[in-house]
């Protein structure tokens, strides 16, 4: 009698064994030898495995849930993603670096354009409102030919004048350098590189357009970014500039600078194909938002006043070291403050630059 209990014991657990075996083995075939994820290789042995389901569970689950992720789902485009539009103008974005939101960079395109067209890099304003100066671009680009590009800076990510006017490359609060690869200078460049790489545009160099507190921008990103590929530039209308010399204090010269300046470095500045712009009539010493610091006033009452005096100093400054001068110097008649008549303006010279690979003022 006991014999017989033990084997009825036995086969009892085998039975059960038996039925575990097959549970385990539907589970595998349902959801495969090893799971793949964003369609990268299978995953290790080592991964733990899934927790089991139980039979009626598995039963309720529909065929598509227990099918392996498509490779195509779920993978993120690499560094910029253009968005154009059929009507030519369109956006994408570029990662900024450290927690700051990628810039927005908004572009436009003429038709018929292509890897060979000339490219223009634009500075807005202190409103930083690149899409509006996008369009204020589209009909002069249309009739030189030219593709706009134009980076969104975002006071809330680079706040103030040192996150925009003077490039990002402080900490406002601490005065401690910023990484180089965060740096507003930094980006515009690797923005237009990007293109380039990725075929984009053949072109080597680009044209570099800004305005009021897009020319502090753009000339204090020549003065101390070795070597960018601008092949010539248009700084219209600045309230305030960095002079290039080491009598005036930073940021209102280059004593004291964050970033160390060379005599070749300025030799290259100085013979970069400059076109320093103003209106003639922006010379209220009131406007509301001209600096009136004490460095400031020192440069001019106005920005008429202040644009000339950068100029000059800068000539004289290329003189005194025996160092080329490629710059050019224009007032507007007619002109006051704003930036739709200096793009119109600075398309023509752009235009003029690549036919004669000078500025005709």
């Amino acid at each position: 009698m006991i014999k017989v209990l033990r084997w009825a014991v036995l086969l009892l657990i085998f039975s059960a064994t038996a039925k575990a075996d097959d549970l385990s083995n539907n589970n595998k075939s349902a959801t495969g030898a090893a799971p793949v994820v964003n369609g990268s290789a299978p995953v290790a042995a080592a991964t733990p495995a899934p927790t089991p389901t139980s039979p009626a569970a598995a039963a309720k689950t529909p065929p598509a849930v227990a099918k392996a992720v498509s490779p195509k789902a779920a993978v993120k485009p690499p560094a910029i993603v253009l968005k154009t539009l059929a009507d030519g103008t369109g956006s994408f974005y570029y990662p900024a670096g450290g927690n700051k939101k990628p810039l927005e960079v908004f572009t436009y395109q003429p038709a018929g354009t292509d890897a060979s067209t000339p490219v223009i890099m634009v500075m807005s304003g202190a409103d930083r409102n690149a899409s509006t100066y996008r369009n204020d671009w589209i009909k002069v680009a249309d009739q030189y030919h030219f593709r706009i590009v134009v980076p969104r800076f975002t006071d809330q990510d680079f706040p103030g004048v040192y996150g925009y006017n003077l490039g990002n490359i402080q900490d406002p609060k601490t005065h401690h350098r910023v990484p180089k690869s965060q740096w507003g200078f930094t980006l515009v460049n690797d923005i237009f590189n990007t293109l380039h790489q990725q075929g984009i545009t053949t072109q080597s160099q680009y044209y570099l357009f800004g305005n009021s507190a897009g020319c502090q921008f753009v000339h204090r990103m020549l003065t101390l970014l070795p070597q960018p590929e601008v092949k010539a530039a248009i700084c219209a209308a600045a309230g305030w500039w960095t002079l290039p010399d080491t009598d005036q204090r930073w940021p209102y010269g280059l004593r004291a600078s964050p970033i160390k300046v060379s005599q070749s470095q300025l030799a290259e500045y100085f013979a970069k194909p400059v076109l320093i712009a103003v209106g003639a009539n922006d010379d209220d010493p009131e406007n509301r938002v001209l600096r009136h610091s004490k460095g400031a006033m020192a440069q001019g009452a106005n920005r008429l006043e202040r644009a000339e005096n950068f100029f000059t100093t800068s000539q004289q400054q290329a003189e005194q070291n025996y160092m080329p001068f490629n710059w050019h110097f224009v007032a507007l008649p007619d002109v006051s403050h704003g930036g739709s008549n200096m793009s119109i303006y600075a398309a023509g010279q752009f235009s003029r630059f690549e036919q004669q690979h000078e500025f005709n003022p």
